[in-house]
């Protein structure tokens, strides 16, 4: 079965980005700081996404 035949198994609520505890988003902001404006957490010492189109095999 391909990817593109299991769409249907994704979560598509348009919610799932939110926090799903009720401290969550402080616990990520002590950790990460901030969201970006993407409301990411991401730490600042995080390196960009390679553009290469090579799968990060960690």
């Amino acid at each position: 079965m391909t990817q593109s035949e299991r769409m249907d198994e994704v979560d598509v609520n348009p919610g799932v980005h939110q926090p799903t505890e009720a401290d969550e988003g402080q616990v990520l902001g002590e950790l990460y700081g901030e969201p970006n404006t993407d409301g990411f957490f991401q730490s600042s010492s995080a390196a960009p996404a390679e553009e290469d189109g090579e799968e990060d095999d960690r």
